[in-house]
């Protein structure tokens, strides 16, 4: 019996689970890309653990790894789910330093609790600090469970991925949108330069909350060559962000395997194939 060699990539959005799956040697060609609809949300279900539904969550994961001979599964995990911070280099080159930071950033969570990470990003004075708490990750664990390898992904490294496929190595921004959080990334050629979410609580908000949060985050009005959206609703976003952004950008929405770059053995889909553009790239690379 043959190894099993394919990759599945796995993104949530509200009550549904974008999946897709590619064979390691043909990377450029997805194989499978589909949705699974949920009576809950999955974001709650993985935080609490719901004895109702959590089974119920790991079983189609599980599903859907033994269906379709999985070797190993990326998951996109949830923004709202980890704190991000640029923070100077020199701040974390000292233990007391980085101890004291996070202290600041994490006021009322125990240190043992949580799990932080550095990357680095263009100006190299500086890196971005990731932070998510143990008892998430220990969720995500008990998905993941089983014979295969398993990778967790932040919304920030979409757009690396991205850049593996496309080879663009420009100025662009990445704008996610799923269920009240909009995860933003920019990248200054090619390199990460900086990243946040907003939670909101209707798309028409957003523009205020854009303006807000660039009050103090210049970036966010920068100039970019290209504005990646994607997510279930990246149509609405589009219009009800695009006076606030540089009018030179060009404007993508990830809705065709054309503009991501890839080709695939089906054409045609049931479900909006921008929310399954992250799951597509965790399926590639």
């Amino acid at each position: 019996m043959p190894e099993p060699d394919a990759r599945l990539g796995v993104a949530f959005d509200a009550n549904k689970l974008c999946y897709a799956v590619s064979a390691s040697a043909k990377p450029a060609l997805v194989e499978r890309i589909g949705q699974i609809d949920f009576n809950f949300d999955l974001i709650d279900s993985l935080t609490r653990r719901d004895q109702d539904t959590f089974p119920g969550l790991c079983d189609a994961v599980g599903k859907l790894v033994r269906e379709e001979d999985v070797s190993e599964i990326s998951v996109l995990y949830p923004p709202q789910l980890e704190c991000w911070s640029i923070v100077p280099k020199s701040v974390c080159d000292q233990e007391d330093e980085r101890q004291a930071h996070l202290n600041i950033l994490m006021q009322g969570t125990e240190m043992s609790r949580i799990a932080p990470d550095w990357h680095a990003i263009s100006n190299r004075d500086f890196k971005l600090l990731k932070v998510r708490k143990k008892r998430h990750l220990e969720s995500f664990s008990f998905l993941l469970n089983g014979p295969v390898n398993g990778n967790l992904y932040s919304d920030f490294q979409i757009g690396e991925k991205w850049m593996g496929i496309s080879h663009f190595h420009g100025s662009f921004m990445t704008v996610s949108c799923s269920n009240g959080v909009l995860g933003i990334t920019s990248f200054l050629l090619g390199k990460l330069r900086a990243a946040t979410y907003i939670t909101f609580d209707d798309i028409s908000d957003l523009p205020y909350h854009w303006l807000q949060r660039a009050s103090h985050l210049n970036w966010l009005l920068g100039m970019h060559e290209q504005i990646l959206v994607y997510g279930g609703e990246a149509g609405r976003v589009s219009e009800e962000l695009q006076a606030y952004w540089d009018d030179a950008s060009e404007i993508v929405v990830m809705d065709s395997l054309e503009k991501i770059g890839l080709s695939a053995r089906e054409k045609t889909f049931s479900f909006p194939l921008e929310r399954a553009f992250p799951a597509t790239l965790l399926s590639v690379y």
